[in-house]
């Protein structure tokens, strides 16, 4: 990840076209970052982590759940009217509501819920990280293409240059100034040139396949890119970045280290709530219910049509301790109507209300089990947080180095193109007079381009590095 982490600068100031239009690199960014599937799928973690979060924090309210059973009873079975047992078919119906809200359970839940809103945060977090890494391997594709359209710029030139050496050669060979094999190095160096020049065209080819691939478009759509000017910084000072300050501005803001953050904050809500189980927990619970037999007589209101009366035996009995007989009579042909399905669910209409206390006492050691997994759960979170601290603090420090280092490559090759310059300048002279010859010059030639080629590398390397120490310290990243 370091080597991209500079090209982050370079986000505002590139483009990209689809037929005739021209597109800025931060568009190229925002259209590879809707498009990414690795975003998409951050994104989808981040929704799943939003529903946990809300499912966290409705268990807290109190549960509501309504039911009825409808069925149909065959051969012996209890008259819910006179609690005998006869043998006939019956219907019968069921109503209930019930409710339950949990009064206590050690703070579960409010630990639950906490828990449930740091993981979003580090999903969240993680999204953040995986968008700026896509940002990154776009800018870095979308710099390659600049470095590779200067270098053929740069080809095309020294093929100039030389096909105008060549013609000086040829015209200096018609005046008998140069023999006429004078003019075979500078062909062979045309040729060479040409050939850099095809090289460098697909090197740029490459670079634009790859920022399409990155982008996830079609091969053959035309893109062209916006070239900004970039210059190397002459207020520069690398030898003056002081790593402590720079990493602390760092820790401030990279993502990965705020999600490691969240998922060590996290951890310890699962200690908490695994601790939760080793406490007692107290619940409340209210409840409607009904019921409707097909069995059900209303014997409040017995009919009496047809019916006949008989006397039977006197019953001997005692009352206040003397004896008496009760005269029996039976009645026959009376009848009791069904009592109606709403009327009985308005009779048999019940209530109740009811605590539930549990209190935990044994459970073969698995609820202290699971603490201990919720604390190693926490030290495995530290221990992540403190290598990617590490990797962190090992960045920062290469960032630094490699930006004292590049700038004294740079100098370097800018000393070594001015003297291959000078070599070459005075070659050319020497061939113009006719003191010099053609190998002498495409010699010269040779240790100038190479050396003009490690210019245009070096700077490019040395304005990354120097972004790479703007990108720690959370600036806003320009070349101007």
């Amino acid at each position: 990840m370091l080597k991209n982490i500079f090209i982050l600068s370079f986000i505002s100031l590139g483009s990209f076209a689809w037929g005739q239009e021209t597109w800025s690199l931060e568009k190229c960014v925002t259209y590879a970052q809707e498009n990414s599937r690795l975003v998409k799928q951050g994104q989808v973690a981040v929704g799943n982590a939003k529903l946990s979060q809300k499912a966290a924090d409705f268990d807290r309210y109190p549960s509501v759940s309504a039911g009825s059973n409808f069925g149909l009873n065959f051969g012996r079975s209890v008259n819910p009217s006179t609690y005998a047992f006869e043998n006939r078919s019956t219907n019968f119906q069921s109503w209930s509501i019930n409710a339950s809200v949990l009064l206590y359970n050690g703070g579960r839940l409010q630990n639950a819920v906490r828990q449930s809103n740091l993981d979003r945060k580090a999903s969240e977090a993680d999204l953040e990280n995986t968008a700026a890494n896509i940002a990154l391997s776009v800018a870095q594709a979308y710099l390659q293409i600049l470095l590779n359209e200067e270098q053929l710029a740069n080809a095309r030139k020294r093929v100039q240059t030389t096909q105008s050496q060549l013609d000086r050669t040829e015209r200096q060979i018609k005046a008998g100034q140069l023999a006429p094999n004078a003019r075979y190095d500078l062909q062979a160096q045309v040729a060479r040139d040409e050939q850099q020049i095809v090289t460098a065209a697909n090197n740029a080819d490459l670079s634009y396949l790859n920022l399409k691939n990155l982008l996830e478009l079609s091969p053959d759509r035309d893109i062209k890119i916006e070239k900004p000017t970039i210059v190397v910084p002459k207020d520069a000072n690398p030898e003056g970045f002081m790593f402590k300050a720079i990493y602390n501005q760092a820790l401030g803001w990279q993502p990965q280290i705020k999600a490691g953050e969240y998922r060590i904050k996290s951890a310890e809500m699962g200690v908490k709530i695994a601790e939760a189980a080793l406490l007692p927990s107290l619940s409340a619970s209210a409840g409607i219910s009904t019921n409707y037999s097909s069995t059900i007589q209303d014997f409040n209101n017995p009919n009496f049509t047809n019916t006949t009366q008989s006397l039977g035996k006197a019953v001997p009995v005692k009352i206040d301790g003397k004896d008496a007989f009760i005269q029996q009579y039976s009645v026959e042909g009376v009848t009791f109507p069904k009592t109606p399905y709403f009327g009985q669910l308005d009779n048999n209409l019940g209530q109740g209300i009811g605590l539930n206390l549990q209190i935990p006492i044994f459970d073969g050691f698995n609820r202290k089990i699971g603490i201990q997994r919720q604390k190693l759960n926490v030290e495995s979170q530290n221990l992540a947080l403190d290598a990617q601290k590490q990797q962190l603090k090992t960045d920062v420090q290469n960032a630094i180095a490699s930006s004292r280092a590049g700038k004294k490559q740079y100098e370097a090759s800018l000393k070594t193109f001015e003297a291959q310059k000078a070599a070459y300048d005075a070659a050319d002279k020497r061939l113009a007079s006719g003191a010099g010859n053609s190998f002498e010059v495409t010699q010269a030639k040779n240790n100038l381009d190479n050396a003009e080629r490690d210019v245009t590398v070096a700077k490019y390397d040395y304005i990354f590095r120097l972004k790479i120490v703007d990108f720690y310290e959370g600036k806003k990243l320009t070349l101007k």
